[in-house]
């Protein structure tokens, strides 16, 4: 059954009105001290929209909206609100950052609206693309966060910024194109079956089972390799590590939390039916995931710039979340929307963290930070995060991971499910050992940060004392509910797979 209500809108409308309203504050003039407020509050309010649907859900109904071909289950609310808190964080620590830059003349106050007109724009579409139930609109959907996260990317105006705004738009948007003929395939394959209802993502789930296995496995295909590019799924994962390190601080943490997600949340859209009539495709995403989760933190453990690691970390990551689409059934789809969840809320409290230090010390290279001043408690807030992103319990990856390895080995893969066991390993490694250099190091003094700051053409903020981190409080207290509750966590992901699952998929 489905309850009619304005909620869908609400989280889709609220951070676009605010986009928008800073895009009008910066044509008037208005650069100030407030800009960012509006994106902020929108990204805030959605956030208490998308809590108010959850006693609807939890009664096993979906909540529809009037009009828009919107239609919200658990996984999309789990993804809307997982948008919604980090544009609300992510945004209002935004502000404190780039005021800071401003302030040190690497950035101008006049880009400010721009950026933060985009970002809140992002949040509103990555709403959209995890409600919508028409097959063309989650293209659409997907393709304008891309749109909207491109110029946040080349904020800094530097040739290096530039360049990776550039591969991010060139390989997402031919990738997602690669992605949108293979939904063309599938609403043709689909159309002898629905008739007029095949654009309807809730109404092709049901025709899993019938459609031509050849399309399916063509469809299927296509749809992997093209959201598959922003998802950065090896070998699409190029533009990831580039642009995750030229985005200014704040904004990285809701980018790089959200981003890949999105795309992978599609996926998990349109991918079921077509599994169901071309098995095949199943194996074939399973041995991509392993891949790309153990190369990927490979490579990472190479970078110097924790901004890469990270982004190579998100990229193995990734692999985790689409291991367990390749699983399938009730187990696997939920324990990819759980991962979703768990791994965007640490790594954005990582990306946090690495902007403080960003900030206090001008470089983000592991080997240029020891010794150097920061905010004493980034490095145990970043260190937890970081054995927590290796799946210590009770942080929530661990939980996700666990139900991602169960998935795996019962769908016949226990191969992949120890490569999982095994990254798992190397990224608690990998992270550590970067977090023990960066900050168990400092007794080897404290460097001249200044003489840093002029040959790398940054000014160093003199020393002030930090204020109390709340909003990084606040991420460390959501990021414990994810991981402490996980009963619930399953539960409510799981009414949306259970309807998934009983329909044939």
């Amino acid at each position: 059954m489905n309850n009619i209500s304005w909620l869908p809108l609400l989280l889709i409308g609220l951070p676009a009105l605010g986009g928008l309203l800073e895009f009008a504050a910066g044509r008037g003039g208005r650069s100030g001290r407030g800009t960012g407020l509006f994106a902020v509050i929108g990204s805030a309010l959605s956030v208490l929209a998308g809590l108010a649907a959850i006693p609807t859900l939890q009664q096993g109904l979906k909540i529809t909206a009037p009009w828009g071909a919107l239609v919200m289950d658990t996984i999309g609310l789990a993804v809307a609100l997982l948008t919604s808190i980090l544009g609300a964080i992510g945004l209002a620590y935004a502000r404190r950052h780039l005021a800071a830059e401003v302030a040190a003349g690497r950035a101008e106050a006049r880009w400010l609206p721009s950026l933060f007109g985009c970002s809140a724009l992002f949040v509103a579409f990555g709403n959209w693309a995890a409600l919508t139930d028409h097959l063309i609109m989650l293209y659409v959907a997907v393709e304008a966060t891309t749109v909207a996260t491109a110029l946040p990317v080349a904020f800094y105006r530097r040739r290096t910024s530039w360049e990776a705004a550039y591969k991010y738009l060139l390989l997402n948007t031919v990738g997602l194109t690669v992605g949108l003929l293979g939904l063309v395939f599938l609403y043709v394959a689909a159309v002898p079956l629905l008739g007029g209802q095949a654009l309807s993502l809730t109404a092709l789930a049901t025709v899993g089972a019938k459609l031509s296995p050849r399309a399916a496995a063509l469809a299927g295909a296509l749809v992997i390799m093209g959201f598959g590019t922003k998802a950065a799924l090896m070998p699409m994962h190029a533009w990831l590590p580039d642009a995750y390190q030229e985005s200014p601080g704040g904004f990285s943490a809701l980018f790089s939390g959200v981003g890949t997600k999105i795309a992978a949340l599609a996926m998990l859209r349109v991918l079921p039916p077509l599994v169901t009539a071309a098995p095949a495709l199943g194996s074939a995403l399973v041995a991509v995931a392993a891949v790309t989760m153990l190369v990927g933190i490979a490579i990472g453990f190479g970078q110097d710039d924790l901004r890469r690691m990270l982004g190579y970390s998100s990229v193995s990551q990734m692999g985790y979340i689409a291991m367990a689409m390749g699983a399938g059934g009730a187990a696997g789809y939920g324990a990819a929307v759980y991962h979703m969840v768990s791994h965007g809320l640490i790594k954005a409290l990582l990306f946090l963290c690495v902007a403080e230090l960003y900030q206090a010390t001008g470089t983000a290279r592991i080997s240029e930070l020891p010794g150097r001043q920061h905010p004493r408690w980034v490095g145990p807030i970043f260190l937890l995060a970081a054995v927590g992103l290796g799946g210590v319990p009770p942080m929530p990856a661990f939980w996700s991971k666990f139900q991602i390895f169960l998935a795996t080995a019962q769908a016949g893969h226990p191969w992949a499910a120890g490569v999982a066991v095994l990254t798992s390993l190397l990224t608690i490694t990998t992270l550590a050992w970067a977090g023990a250099r960066v900050f168990l190091l400092q007794s080897h003094g404290h460097g001249d940060v200044h003489d840093h700051e002029a040959a790398h053409g940054h000014s160093a903020a003199p020393a002030v004392a930090q204020p109390f981190p709340w909003l990084l409080v606040l991420m460390v207290i959501v990021l414990f509910a994810a991981g402490l509750v996980p009963g619930w966590m399953t539960s409510f992901l799981g009414q949306a797979v259970r309807h998934m699952t009983a329909m044939g998929v």
